[in-house]
């Protein structure tokens, strides 16, 4: 017999939540079902706790063995809910991610109003959200609550609390050539972009429960998704779902070799900015930041500062150029002194000079990169040589230093501000 509901659980790197995820299918009331789960090529940690639940014959697996420099050019979930949809048998399809589980219920309750009104083709619950910190305690829950009969659901409702008809979704597809919308540009709403599509056809019903729970880690991808500037500028560190932390330097991601590595150029771990993979993997990968950056100038990060034991005077890698710290308030104003790397003089002669970094009162001052500066309740963050408008959220989220910006007036904003 061909199962009646569908279940297709996307997964990527969720070691500590996937086994939740798979059992919550498992402890389901109603049996009649079969869950295909979709793996994005995930660490072996996940792929291992994955196999375990392999022997029950109603799972079944895929791993798309993706490229991480490809995971950027589509929405990865939607990508995978293509793949699945044909693969499946039943006639209905539901979804499940691996940071969420559903209630015991879940599966029976939206069965059976499918079941009994043969006009509805998409039913949807309301859902238990679960906010968790890095210890994976609670902090804080809510409730995704239903609003009654839905034309407009685009986001009110999370595509782990929806099951609809096989039917419609062949509708979708016969219209627009595929069933989700896997385009890039909707990787944070994804779900939303479906729903349009849905919608063209029928309208979503309420079940008005609490069918599933969802949990919001800090390295789940709409919470990272939604911190993330669109642009990151380079001197930025950066760290995606695995553990390995890029510096981006020249438009370029480069991976840090070692955590001796790391120290060794006074990195600071609590600027490490956490992004989604759509982010870390659009920039092509460049050399490592190993050892050897030691005794080569091209291999030598930008966003540095520069000296070598013999001598008193600090420079700024920027552009692959040396800018001499002109003094010591030149300094304190921009620079932390507890961050001078030392390096050998033959390493530092292989720079090609550039402007001087003076104090911000000269009036032939030249400003460094990735400063944040304040000035009448605005931030202005610097870039070439100019400065550019930047809210305090963004600010934050790049770990730049709100509570400590480089204070100036307008005169100093008129003169290097860019519109």
């Amino acid at each position: 017999m061909k199962p009646l509901v569908s279940v297709i659980l996307t997964s990527y790197n969720k070691p500590l939540t996937i086994a939740k995820a798979i059992k919550s299918v498992l402890r389901q009331s109603y049996t009649d079902w079969e869950l295909m789960i979709m793996d994005d090529n995930s660490n072996e940690e996940t792929v291992q706790i994955i196999k375990k639940y392999l022997k029950d014959k109603r799972i079944k697996y895929y791993n798309s063995n993706i490229e991480n420099s490809e995971r950027y050019r589509t929405t990865r979930y939607a990508t995978l809910i293509n793949r699945a949809i044909p693969m499946t048998k039943g006639k209905y399809i539901t979804y499940l991610t691996d940071d969420n589980e559903f209630l015991p219920n879940r599966l029976k309750r939206m069965a059976e109003y499918l079941e009994s009104h043969s006009k509805a083709d998409i039913v949807y619950s309301k859902q238990m959200v679960r906010t968790i910190n890095h210890n994976g305690e609670i902090t804080k829950t809510f409730i995704r609550r239903t609003f009654g009969v839905l034309r407009k659901p685009a986001g009110y409702v999370d595509h782990c609390s929806i099951m609809h008809t096989r039917s419609i979704a062949n509708k979708v597809y016969d219209k627009f050539g595929s069933y989700w919308d896997d385009d890039p540009k909707y990787w944070f709403n994804g779900d939303a972009a479906y729903w349009k599509r849905l919608t063209e056809f029928a309208v979503f019903y309420p079940v008005h429960e609490i069918l599933d729970v969802a949990y919001k880690a800090p390295d789940s991808f709409q919470r990272l998704y939604s911190q993330t500037p669109k642009i990151i500028p380079d001197g930025t560190l950066i760290k995606g779902p695995a553990s390995e932390i890029y510096l981006i330097d020249r438009n370029h991601r480069r991976k840090i070799a070692s955590k001796e590595v790391f120290n060794s150029l006074k990195y600071d771990a609590s600027k490490i900015l956490e992004v989604p993979d759509p982010y870390l993997f659009k920039y092509q990968e460049g050399p490592p930041i190993d050892h050897h950056v030691f005794s080569s100038s091209d291999l030598m990060p930008n966003g540095l500062l520069i000296k070598c034991a013999n001598s008193s005077f600090i420079y700024y890698l920027q552009n692959n150029k040396k800018h001499r710290i002109s003094n010591k308030e030149a300094l304190n104003q921009y620079f932390c002194s507890e961050e001078v790397v030392n390096v050998n003089e033959k390493l530092i002669n292989q720079f090609e000079n550039g402007p001087d970094i003076m104090p911000i009162s000269d009036s032939d001052a030249f400003i460094p990169d990735r400063i944040l500066f304040f000035c009448r309740n605005k931030y202005y963050i610097s870039s070439k040589n100019s400065l550019q408008s930047i809210s305090k959220q963004t600010a934050l989220n790049l770990k730049l230093p709100v509570h400590s910006p480089v204070r100036v007036g307008m005169p100093f904003i008129s003169r290097f501000f860019k519109n």
